[in-house]
């Protein structure tokens, strides 16, 4: 093409005289050339533009929560990290003679409030180990009391898994021989229940969690003491899975 075309050409597509027609359709190719060198070099780089989410994206899902006896790592406020984590409220009751146990567990430490006729105390355990707070830091102490033998559910929990409950709706009933919680909890004592007594034990479920465990140690407590003893328990949970870290200063 001779260079008066060339001038002609763009005399009407950009000049004084411009012609609209001729404008538009050369804007148009301008625009075109200049999108073909972008996707070109997108391509080149990996990078292709899409509207849809990858489809290896996760997407988010909820945080979910650990049940009661069985709901670790320590991490300070990491809220259902622990394989145990829970709170409680414990009322142990033996004739007349009321104890109520507060506290919370996290895996094998706890802290609680015993409260009795003589007032109330703080107390921390660590494994098989008491502590007593004063002034503000834990000194190792003695069993505060009897009551906490029957306070450590996980013997309590291993014998049930032998037994088969009556179920009603979300209630399980054990009837558990008292033979089987000499061995879970008094197998130092060497005492044989000759009678084949039975105790009775309640829990309270709401799906997977536990909310509460009634116990009617009567026969045991009777065959220990060797007297005509009534001893119940009431164990309330809450807080199962949410819990939240805490630190026992020595």
């Amino acid at each position: 093409m001779k260079n008066n075309q060339w001038k002609e050409i763009l005399n009407k597509c950009f000049g004084h005289e411009k012609d609209e027609r001729w404008n538009a359709v050369a804007m148009l190719l301008i625009f075109a050339f200049f999108l073909g060198i972008l996707i070109f070099m997108l391509r080149q780089n990996g990078t292709t533009p899409t509207l849809e989410n990858p489809k290896n994206t996760p997407s988010p899902t909820p945080i979910s929560t650990a049940s009661p006896s069985d709901t670790n790592v320590n991490q300070e406020e990491n809220l259902g990290s622990h394989e145990i984590n829970y709170s409680y409220l414990y009322t142990f009751t033996l004739n007349d003679t009321k104890e109520t146990i507060t506290g919370k567990r996290l895996d094998q430490k706890e802290i609680f409030t015993l409260i009795n006729q003589t007032g109330s105390s703080d107390y921390a355990r660590v494994s098989d180990n008491y502590l007593k707070k004063e002034n503000e830091v834990y000194h190792l102490v003695e069993i505060p009391s009897r009551n906490l033998i029957y306070a450590n559910l996980d013997p309590l929990i291993a014998a049930l898994e032998e037994l088969t409950p009556d179920i009603n709706s979300n209630q399980y009933t054990y009837y558990v021989p008292t033979s089987i919680l000499l061995t879970a909890y008094h197998k130092d004592l060497g005492l044989i229940d000759s009678n084949h007594t039975l105790n009775t034990i309640v829990i309270t479920r709401n799906d997977t969690t536990i909310e509460a465990i009634d116990v009617d140690y009567s026969s045991l407590s009777t065959l220990i003491s060797g007297t005509n003893n009534q001893y119940t328990i009431h164990m309330e949970f809450n807080h199962v899975g949410t819990t939240k870290n805490f630190t026992i200063s020595f």
